[in-house]
């Protein structure tokens, strides 16, 4: 029953990973089934799938873009950037200003993720451009090779 599914779910990698690899892994899956448990090689399974779709397609790319951004708004490192912009009226030149109050960091967080967002938005148009391209490209050659 399990191998039947393992075997379907195999279904869920690209064509050709799983022209190279499926009988591989339904080798792997009957050896290590009974020892290392079938949920461990589904789990498996499942992050294979993830890592396959996201290296082939590009979106990876997409993953590194969205992680990079978290971590420079959990930085604050646009926050710095953004806050003498729009809130001008709270630094003066001699001091450095007063602490920042609860509904500044407020702004500032929601204008920041509004330009992660905003980028992330672009960046998925201009992969999913690609793709198209790439696609379109590849199937020019595939009906050149056979003519």
């Amino acid at each position: 029953m399990t191998r039947a599914i393992y075997r379907s779910l195999l279904h869920l990698h690209p064509r050709d990973f799983r022209r190279q690899f499926a009988g591989e892994m339904l080798w792997i899956f009957d050896e290590a089934a009974s020892s290392e448990g079938a949920w461990v090689l589904f789990l498996d399974l499942v992050i294979s799938v993830m890592r396959q779709w996201l290296a082939r397609s590009g979106a990876w790319k997409v993953a590194v873009a969205l992680i990079g951004a978290l971590l420079q708004i959990m930085g604050g490192g646009l926050g710095f950037v953004i806050r003498p912009l729009m809130l001008p009226h709270r630094i003066s030149e001699n001091t450095a200003g007063p602490p920042a109050s609860v509904n500044d960091l407020l702004v500032v967080t929601f204008v920041a993720l509004g330009v992660v967002f905003g980028l992330l938005f672009s960046l998925v148009i201009w992969v999913n451009g690609l793709n198209r391209k790439r696609l379109t490209i590849g199937k020019a050659q595939k009906w050149q090779i056979k003519a």
